[in-house]
């Protein structure tokens, strides 16, 4: 249902709110009840059974003043000389009946004789009642209990003295429903005595609950290993709940005595449902009273949002003649005053949004609107003179840092300075430049075919070689630069655009600098559509190869570890290198899988080497995906222990790049991949826009200096400086150090004297399929 209305709305709203809190209330108060009627339910299961145990202690003296009165008689201790079991046989039912006992039993000290005034086995009762009598010789103070012929009984033994003693008077009570009956009476608790005696199962002997009740009782008691006593549970016997309380009355090897104790949570919780009741009444009472209100209140407020509403419609249809009420002086009057100035106001500014349509306010430059429609007129004029023109987009590496590190305000004030520097370049009338978004400027280039470009480009680049200076910082400026041209690559404005911004990312992720566009770059087309599906497929289809490029160290010529690089050897294609499948690999999310195989394949081969005796460790590259999957160590450990490599043999190295790309999460997987035992490396480093100062708080033990700082040391002062001052740096910190890029012996002799512990390059040997690197290995060695 949909409210257009604003008073529909309040009313419909603050209903809801009502009813929330009613309905959130009455819960509250249902499970506050019935909490503490469970709470009042133990209280009196434990009472109950205090009351039990002193309403056994005063059958036990009553029944032993009984038994005293008999065993201190004359005529039955003479009775007893006598061996007279006529006259003692009704001593004792005269006795037991004026005691309302309901057993009595002579036995004589010398357990000869046996008087009973039951009818039971007198094998059974004299058995038992020898445990009785030994107790009372020995002063043991409990209450005595046992079953005979499945009834138990609570009993007391008397000595019969003269003065010797000569026999025992023993008088009982069955534990029966009389019992049962004065316990409810005393506790308002249900009462079940259960018992078992032998090998028998478990019955009921007496209680106050029914025949059905009373069999699910025992039937709940046979399923229990071991009776939990005096502990509190929660038994449902019917479709009631009841609070149940085991109380073991005597257990031993042969007999077991328990009486049950229960009181039914329902009639606990029942006095309360008249507040329940008076709860709801009153809440219904009050939503009504509720209902009256609001609904004249969100007409108050309504009607003037109403004419309000009216004003606005004048004000989207550009009438700017009219006046508004502001009589009145409350908020809503407040809010007159404030359409009252703003139809002067929108006015004003009508004019100003027009010339901002088109114009980025922060640099001053054209926007992306205005770049589309020059874009637009240029395509038309080049159709029509017959030459090309080329789009430049370029987009500033680590921004996003820059911005978080130094705040928006420095950020707002730098991409100030870049504009202003780009517009230095361009100086021709008929060049455009904007910015198309955050951090990313665009430039038109009439007349400019994609080879001229490139050089207008490098210029650009060359001009952000001075760093830019904002107060007291110093900014170093680096980018990516994609160019696109017409009609080369699109006669379609968007598309060129964008076919732009797409060798933009590729220049980012090489930092090779400026990049033509080529459709291999394009994951989106036709080609690489396809491309990409069947790069999908060879994995499965094992159509990858993994060659590998070792890692020497500088000092000692050994072999310290590879390098696992990929190739694709397409089955129509030939063999494909990775510059050609990883960008688009990368935009399409493949790069996962890829890294996933390499990882594999890279555990395998380093099981095999080890069975061999070839103790060198595998490094694998990751991306920047890798780094933000939270899954991917655990990955990794099903991957080593599925081949049965292990930690030591596999490491990963990661560009310092791709971990700027999201630091907070690349450090916390590279935190759990060390914390695995597995060796981390930082790739490419001084190409991004990371310090040692960051990296310093990363788990890697190595860094590997890119190589386009080193191929040319032996002719570049300015690398031989950044080169031997980042091997110094990252000595101070713990760090190997790796040189990428040697292709001469004069470049390893550099990096000797400059300490550089490991070295990589063409010089030493090329990427090698994994299947000849032994042969290879051995040649070396």
């Amino acid at each position: 249902m949909q409210f257009k209305s604003l008073k529909s709305r309040i009313s419909v709203i603050f209903l809801s709110l009502i009813l929330v809190i009613q309905v959130l209330s009455s819960i509250a108060i249902k499970l506050s009840i019935d909490k503490n009627a469970r709470r009042s339910v133990n209280q009196q299961l434990e009472v109950g059974e205090r009351v039990f145990i002193n309403l056994l202690q005063h059958n036990g003296d009553s029944l032993s003043v009984g038994a005293r009165i008999l065993a201190a008689d004359f005529g039955f201790k003479a009775a007893i000389a006598s061996s007279d079991h006529e006259t003692i046989l009704s001593a004792l039912i005269n006795h037991q009946s004026r005691i309302n006992a309901d057993i009595a039993i002579f036995y004589s000290a010398d357990q000869n004789s046996l008087v009973i005034s039951e009818n039971l086995s007198e094998s059974e009762v004299s058995e038992k009642i020898a445990e009785v009598i030994y107790a009372a010789k020995n002063n043991i103070q409990k209450n005595n209990f046992t079953i005979f012929n499945n009834q138990p009984y609570q009993l007391v033994a008397v000595p019969v003295k003269a003065p010797l003693t000569i026999g025992w008077v023993v008088m009982g009570f069955e534990i029966n429903n009389s019992l049962a009956n004065t316990l409810h009476k005393l506790s308002n608790l249900e009462v079940t005595f259960i018992s078992q005696s032998g090998a028998s199962p478990w019955r009921s002997t007496a209680g106050t609950m029914s025949v059905r009740s009373s069999d699910q009782i025992v039937k709940y008691t046979a399923t229990q290993p071991a009776l939990s006593t005096n502990k509190n549970l929660e038994l449902t016997i019917g479709e009631v709940a009841f609070g149940t309380r085991y109380v073991a009355i005597f257990k031993n090897i042969n007999d077991s005595l328990y009486v049950v104790l229960q009181r039914s949570i329902d009639e606990a919780t029942a006095p309360f449902q008249v507040l329940l009741l008076n709860l709801l009444i009153l809440s219904i009472v009050g939503m009504l009273i509720f209902i009256v209100s609001i609904l004249y209140v969100s007409r108050i407020v309504a009607q003037p949002i109403v004419e309000l509403a009216n004003t606005a419609k004048k004000l989207e249809e550009g009438d700017y003649t009219f006046k508004v009420d502001t009589s009145r002086k409350d908020e809503l009057g407040k809010l007159s005053s404030a359409f009252s100035s703003m139809r002067t106001a929108i006015a004003d500014r009508e004019k100003s949004i027009l010339k901002l349509a088109y114009l980025d306010e922060m640099t001053g430059l054209p926007n992306r609107a205005s770049f589309m429609k020059e874009l637009n007129s240029a395509i038309y004029k080049s159709e029509a003179n017959r030459e090309p023109l080329s789009v430049l987009v370029m987009n500033l590496d680590r921004f996003k840092q820059i911005n978080n590190v130094l705040g928006h305000d420095f950020g707002n004030e730098l991409l100030h300075a870049v504009s202003i520097r780009i517009s230095q370049v361009f100086r021709k009338d008929n060049d455009v430049v904007a910015r198309i978004s955050g951090d990313e400027f665009a430039v038109l280039l009439p007349a400019t075919n994609a080879n001229i470009a490139v050089n207008i480009a490098q210029k650009l680049l060359q001009a952000f070689e001075k760093p830019i200076q904002l107060d007291d910082n110093f900014v170093d400026i680096t980018a990516g630069i994609g160019i696109a041209s017409y009609p080369a690559h699109s006669n379609q404005i968007e598309q060129l655009l964008s076919f732009a911004e797409i060798a933009m990312q590729v220049s980012k992720v090489k930092k090779s600098g400026p990049v033509i566009f080529d459709p291999s770059f394009d994951a989106g087309s036709n080609v690489n559509l396809t491309l990409a599906s069947e790069l999908k497929k060879s994995i499965q289809n094992n159509e990858l190869m993994l060659f590998v490029q070792p890692k020497i160290n500088l000092k000692s010529r050994v072999v310290t570890s590879v390098e696992a690089l990929i190739r694709w050897k397409h089955p129509a294609r030939g063999l494909i290198f990775p510059d050609q499948f990883i960008p688009f690999a990368e935009q399409t999310g493949l790069i996962r899988d890829i890294t996933l195989w390499m990882i594999t394949e890279a555990s395998k081969v380093s099981a095999q080497w080890m069975q061999k005796g070839i103790l060198i460790p595998i490094a694998v590259n990751i991306s920047a995906r890798d780094l933000i999957d939270s899954d991917f160590p655990n990955k990794v450990t099903e991957i080593l222990k599925s081949t049965g490599s292990n930690t030591s043999l596999i490491s990963l190295e990661v560009t310092e790049s791709s971990i700027m790309d999201d630091p907070h999460r690349a450090k916390q997987t590279l935190l759990h991949l060390s914390e695995m035992g597995i060796k981390l490396a930082i790739d490419d480093f001084g190409t991004g826009y990371s310090s040692l100062s960051y990296l310093k708080e990363l788990p890697v033990s190595e860094l590997k200096i890119d190589k386009s700082f080193v191929m040319h040391i032996e002719d570049n002062q300015n690398d031989r400086i950044i080169v031997s001052s980042t091997i110094e740096l990252a000595h101070n910190m713990g760090l190997h150090v790796v040189a990428e890029g040697i292709e001469n012996i004069k470049v390893w002799k550099f990096l000797q004297d400059m300490n550089c512990d490991y070295g990589q390059g063409y010089y030493m040997s090329r990427p090698i399929p994994v299947h000849d690197f032994e042969t290879w290995y051995q040649q070396w060695k």
